[in-house]
């Protein structure tokens, strides 16, 4: 039976923890290599599952189920010996950042003390330049709600995949993803990473904003290539199993940077291990911290 709280009286370590969003009818599972074939088949049909992706790097798959809710499924399996892993697919959301237009307002670039804080607080983004404004040779993946890739203080900045013919629908790099010429959202499947949200073409800018060109911001990079990678959604909000797959894709394209502004949700085993096969391939993970006050 159901306890107040929502939770089954068996009282599951996963129980314990506290509650966080998830998607209802959902979850992501990696059963053990040695893991019997027959027996992981007879658990996934009492689990009435129906896969929706799997995930090449990690080994694990995203399944719809039918014979239980996930609350269920996780008191019954979570300690079953078949399984690395079996966990709800959660809910990310962007995390809130302040909209600075004009560099002259970007005092962690440079601060001259322009909104009462102090003089030479910054990054020393303009000593830098001196030496180096970046290099489109180096490839940073916006994990986010898109990019707007037309926007004319990030357009020559933009990834341009050259393994794909655009606009002919055939995969002409044979990496799975039809015409995916500037990236891919994994929000609707498709091959346009327009940003509906916002948020995504801010972190861009941040970093890879055109730099003396005379319009809107700087980003700390005056040239980069940008990678976006859509798995929030117009309303900020997306999947665990979504954030793997970006992860896994900007792994698969060699990214050196993936930028990853978002939070929320709950510790996720086949998300760390995504992460831990992108810093395998030496990319760089760079998450959001702080902004809910917690640990």
């Amino acid at each position: 039976a159901l306890t107040a709280g929502g939770f089954l009286s068996t009282d599951p370590t996963w129980a314990q923890a506290p509650r966080r969003e998830y998607v209802p009818g959902e979850l992501i599972i990696k059963f053990k290599s040695n893991a019997d074939p027959t027996a992981a088949d007879a658990v996934l049909s009492e689990l009435g599952a129906t896969t929706l992706r799997r995930f090449a790097r990690i080994k694990a798959s995203h399944e719809r189920i039918s014979q239980f809710t996930v609350e269920e499924a996780l008191a019954r399996y979570e300690k079953n010996p078949l399984f690395e892993y079996i966990e709800p697919n959660y809910i990310y959301r962007a995390e809130e950042i302040p909209d600075d237009p004009m560099f002259g307002q970007l005092w962690g670039l440079r601060n001259t003390g322009q909104t009462g804080g102090t003089p030479g607080a910054d990054i020393q983004a303009t000593q830098a330049w001196d030496r180096f404004t970046g290099s489109t040779d180096v490839l940073v993946a916006i994990i986010d709600t898109g990019v707007d890739y037309t926007h004319p203080d990030l357009a020559a900045n933009i990834y341009a995949n050259p393994g794909e013919i655009p606009g002919n629908g055939i995969d002409d790099d044979g990496n799975g993803f039809i015409d995916d010429v500037r990236g891919w959202d994994f929000v609707n499947g498709d091959n346009d990473p327009m940003d509906d949200h916002g948020h995504g073409t801010h972190v861009a800018g941040t970093i890879g904003a055109i730099g003396d060109n005379g319009i809107g911001v700087t980003g700390v990079n005056w040239h980069v290539s940008i990678l976006p990678v859509k798995f929030l959604s117009a309303g900020g909000s997306g999947t665990t199993a979504d954030a793997v797959s970006c992860v896994e894709y900007a792994t698969m394209l060699q990214a050196r940077v993936t930028n990853n502004s978002w939070g929320g949700g709950g510790y996720s085993e086949a998300l760390r291990q995504a992460i831990a096969e992108a810093n395998n391939a030496e990319i760089l993970f760079v998450a959001a911290a702080g902004n809910s006050g917690s640990n």
